[in-house]
């Protein structure tokens, strides 16, 4: 019963007060976490910069801005393709990643290049090409000349009646259309596109589609990572038997 009472007698301490006792403690990992990992350590952080890095923001076509809930990490974001194979030869003043860390592998070149990749353990990001075209700026103000051709996302969707009036709540969290009637100054350099019927498909050798896209693609073939894929060799077998 005295020990109760002894406990009860003890003054409170706030939360400021337990925490001046340990300020001047600092972690040797510290460092890491705020420059490499770009964590904000900071009790009051913003969340929208903890979590999982953005993949879209790593290529540079994030659209979602501040308003992304995945990390906007800037530096050494993507690991160091060199480095992987213990080529790299820039050591400490690479501007890659010298760790090995999943979410931040670089992309795929021959899921980028042919839209396809037959290493059913493949640790490089698997990225649908989809997700990387941009909007059309004219067809959403209305009209675009090139129509099908055109090498920008033609979506459609229902006008918004509460943008149109005036003002949209739900801003770019709205499943209708927001008409943007002012082009961009610059577009933006991208990649030059090839004319359709000059792409080669590298399964039938045919021009007009990519392999992705082609009507003689056989099974088991993945578009995206973590699908069941054919073994190497026996696409190379098919592949070598096809051209003969």
């Amino acid at each position: 019963m005295a020990l109760i009472h002894a406990r009860q007698s003890l003054p409170e301490r706030s939360v400021q007060e337990e925490l001046s006792d340990v300020t001047g403690v600092r972690f040797d990992f510290e460092d890491f976490v705020k420059f490499e990992m770009k964590i904000n350590l900071d009790a009051r952080r913003d969340k929208n910069q903890t979590g999982e890095v953005c993949r879209y923001f790593i290529l540079g076509r994030c659209r979602l801005g501040d308003k992304c809930p995945n990390r906007h990490a800037t530096g050494k974001s993507v690991v160091c393709k060199h480095w992987l194979r213990g080529l790299c030869k820039k050591g400490d003043d690479c501007e890659f990643l010298h760790e090995y860390n999943l979410k931040k592998m670089p992309e795929c070149w021959f899921f980028t290049k042919y839209g396809e990749c037959t290493n059913s353990e493949c640790q490089y990001l698997h990225i649908d090409p989809n997700s990387k075209v941009k909007d059309c700026p004219w067809y959403n103000r209305g009209f675009c000349k090139h129509g099908p051709k055109c090498r920008n996302k033609h979506v459609r969707k229902p006008l918004c009646q509460c943008y149109i009036t005036g003002f949209c709540p739900k801003g770019p969290d709205c499943p209708f259309g927001h008409p943007k009637y002012e082009l961009q100054e610059t577009m933006e350099p991208g990649k030059v596109w090839k004319p359709l019927d000059e792409v080669v498909c590298f399964h039938c050798g045919e021009k007009g589609h990519f392999a992705n896209k082609c009507p003689k693609r056989q099974p088991g073939f993945n578009r995206l990572a973590g699908q069941q894929q054919k073994p190497f060799a026996a696409f190379a077998i098919q592949t070598f038997e096809s051209g003969r």
